[in-house]
């Protein structure tokens, strides 16, 4: 909060004169711009002298500024953000939300948005429940990264896409999955994969060209769901498209280089690719079907 001292107009003033001692190479700290210029003008606290020194905040704005400079946890937040995301306008601020199964995917959502808006510590993750099970929240206030994100694909390609691996992850952790299943042909055998789904095909054209850029074998898009189709939420509204990794040589590839910043997803598909390369499909689907059940179209451990 500013001093009620601190005029508007006087706030700007020194914010000018932080940056422009910054800029000459002048400035030697909070502690000793304060000791400098008291008296001067009414002076802010010391934390928003080193807050504007590291250009983290305006009093022009009143918003957490953001440069768009590339970076690996840009790359991510712009994958998770568009693959579980979505905008909060209340108190008149846009608010980048998201609301995930995983702690550790929310945690890390969190730090990428600290990083790229240049804030001292994470944004805060808390933890709401309701009928479909615990969650984990996150909110960031910015207008800048807010109109960043909401601009069309073709615009904020050539920034993301300088750390693609970043945006595959944030993107596969928002709406990729292990894809674990025992075909019972001759078998049982057992075979692993990564497939995401998402009702944007541009979005995912542009991951399968992100993956095949990075020398990986991609499958082809195709339509899961169609629009009006019966869900597990309700009726979807769009056609759904699915994209698959499926080469072992691919999945062992994605699992060191991209993976999931949600650990279950990772380990799942890290047990199942590890135990088809000790022990060949056959046998590990015995062991698979003596550790694992399947509820619905998904594969978990037996209690």
């Amino acid at each position: 909060m500013p001093s009620p001292k601190t005029s508007p107009d006087e706030r700007m003033m020194v914010f000018d004169l932080v940056r422009s001692e910054v800029a000459a190479g002048t400035f030697r700290g909070p502690s000793e711009f304060l000791r400098r210029h008291r008296g001067e003008l009414p002076l802010p606290a010391k934390e928003t002298i080193r807050r504007w020194s590291l250009d983290a905040n305006s009093p022009y704005t009143g918003r957490n500024l953001f440069d768009g400079s590339p970076s690996p946890e840009l790359s991510f937040f712009v994958g998770a953000w568009i693959g579980d995301g979505w905008a909060d306008d209340n108190d008149g601020g846009k608010r980048l939300r998201l609301k995930v199964k995983s702690r550790d995917f929310a945690e890390e959502f969190a730090r990428c948005a600290s990083v790229v808006l240049k804030k001292g510590r994470p944004y805060r993750v808390w933890t709401t429940v309701d009928e479909g099970g615990t969650w984990y929240n996150a909110k960031v206030t910015s207008v800048d990264l807010y109109e960043f994100v909401d601009r069309d694909l073709v615009s904020i390609e050539p920034i993301v896409g300088r750390h693609p691996k970043s945006f595959l992850r944030g993107l596969y952790t928002a709406e990729g999955n292990p894809s674990v299943s025992v075909w019972r042909r001759n078998g049982p055998g057992l075979s692993a994969g990564v497939e995401v789904a998402n009702t944007d095909v541009q979005l995912l054209e542009l991951a399968r060209k992100y993956l095949l850029e990075l020398g990986f074998s991609p499958g082809r898009l195709r339509l899961g769901n169609r629009q009006g189709t019966k869900t597990g939420f309700g009726r979807a509204t769009k056609d759904c498209w699915i994209m698959n990794l499926s080469r072992q040589s691919d999945v062992r590839r994605f699992l060191t280089e991209i993976g999931f910043a949600d650990p279950n997803k990772q380990s799942k598909l890290t047990e199942a690719s590890e135990s088809l390369d000790e022990l060949g499909p056959q046998e590990a689907a015995r062991l698979w079907l003596n550790s694992h059940e399947k509820l619905g179209k998904r594969w978990s451990k037996k209690r």
